[in-house]
């Protein structure tokens, strides 16, 4: 086999590939007369089919098959033989036959060749945060909310109450889609309903009929709504306030914690800081591959950039179809997704160049802690840990992350950190926005 390599621009190449032997007319014979005993046609019986007539109608099949299957096995091996790796799917520009010899060009993109990290005079703030008593003492009222009552009331409803009610919602007189309710808890203050609709409801008592009037905004998400003015006729079923429980050790049990408040709070601080530092190394890693990929400005072939929006774009639908989002009418549009795109694909080569140029590997000492570090937060962590050395696939996506970690420490060596103190809230609001 024979194979020239030609630079078309700086990214792109043409490969000249010539198969000698190929012999494709003899392959040719050789499929069909495999493929003959399965040939049907009316008047013969199975395999009795004259050859002249299954080469006219399985013969340019049977020439497809052949040519393809010869092209992708020598693209293979004249890829291996040039030490060539594509960016991407190579396209056939064009083939020919001449005597045995099959001979063939194509056109494809290569990855471009990073001569060296620059990180010269780059600042990368790096956040930092501690879980303080307080952090701990609102995580705790966080979980007696989750686990709170509602006491029957016999008083007028007041802000913070707890409302039970029945409505029916009509504007004009006529009833409209979505504005009906049976049972329906409404907390006054909390934001479920609109601000007008909660108010309205402060010192209505259990039993009592009333008539809500409001005007929806002119932004209200429901269209046919906004602007326009309803009246809700509302039945009052029951009124409430919330009942947190004590901040005691049958609350600790409750909580899956035998041992009382104290070891409650000692398990709670523990899970925040695990949360806390789980939520800065993703901040701050962030950060430096934005400077990595800002100070590193590389010319990337079309082809990878193109698969990289497409898997954010699919990435995308899948998230909003797990939220219950419809995505079928949305017009979703690939050059959207363009720039992160490319911004994902450079730092790949650019992390790639790193670990290359410094042997770095993954140390095993450190994919254990992150194993650990996983296994921690569940009930029987040596099944996890097991779970994980087992599984290859798995294991190496630790391996991964480690390495990566390892490349941001090697790239805070080499630039300026400006420390940026934070508070939890504010770090793990970051993290879910």
């Amino acid at each position: 086999m024979q194979v020239t390599v030609e630079n078309v621009s700086e990214l792109s190449r043409r490969m000249t590939v010539t198969v000698e032997d190929a012999n494709v007319e003899q392959a040719v014979q050789e499929r069909l007369k495999a493929i003959r005993p399965t040939v049907k046609t009316a008047g013969f019986r199975p395999g009795k089919v004259p050859m002249k007539m299954v080469e006219q109608s399985h013969g340019p099949e049977a020439r497809r098959d052949v040519v393809d299957n010869l092209v992708q096995t020598s693209m293979q091996e004249a890829f291996t033989q040039e030490g060539i790796n594509p960016a991407g799917p190579p396209h056939i520009d064009s083939m020919k036959e001449e005597g045995t010899s099959l001979i063939y060009t194509m056109i494809y993109d290569v990855f471009p060749d990073v001569k060296e990290i620059k990180l010269d005079d780059v600042n990368v703030e790096k956040t930092v945060a501690e879980v303080q008593d307080e952090d701990v003492d609102g995580m705790l009222e966080t979980l007696r909310e989750q686990r709170m009552t509602w006491e029957p009331l016999k008083r007028a409803a007041k802000e913070e109450d707890g409302v039970t009610i029945d409505f029916i919602g009509s504007i004009d007189g006529q009833e409209f889609d979505g504005g009906k309710g049976a049972d329906v808890l409404v907390v006054i203050g909390n934001g479920s309903m609109l601000p007008e609709f909660e108010q309205q409801l402060v010192g209505t008592k259990t039993g009592q009929e009333t008539t809500i009037t409001l005007t929806f905004p002119e932004d209200y998400r429901a269209k046919e709504l906004a602007g326009k003015t309803a009246e809700f006729a509302i039945t009052v079923k029951s009124i409430a306030k919330k009942k947190l429980p004590k901040l005691d050790k049958e609350f600790a049990t409750l909580c899956g914690v035998e041992a009382g408040v104290a070891a409650l709070k000692k398990e709670v601080r523990a899970n925040m800081n695990r949360e806390l530092t789980t939520a800065l190394k993703t901040q701050n890693k962030r950060k430096v591959m934005d400077s990595l990929t800002a100070n590193n400005d590389i010319n990337l072939p079309e082809s990878p950039v193109e698969r990289e929006a497409e898997f954010l774009m699919e990435q995308a639908k899948t998230n909003l179809r797990n939220q219950g989002v419809n995505v079928d009418g949305i017009p979703f549009d690939i050059d959207n997704f363009k720039d992160s795109a490319k911004q994902r694909v450079a730092l790949s080569l650019l992390i790639g160049k790193i670990i290359s140029d410094n042997g770095i590997e993954p140390e095993e000492a450190r994919v254990k802690e992150v194993i650990d570090g996983i296994a921690a937060s569940y009930e029987d962590p040596e099944d996890v840990l097991k779970f994980y050395m087992n599984d290859q696939q798995k294991l190496s996506e630790i391996q991964m992350m480690v390495v990566e970690d390892m490349v941001v420490e090697w790239i805070y060596d080499r630039v300026k950190v400006e420390e940026k103190t934070s508070t939890f809230g504010e770090v793990m609001n970051s993290a879910a926005a």
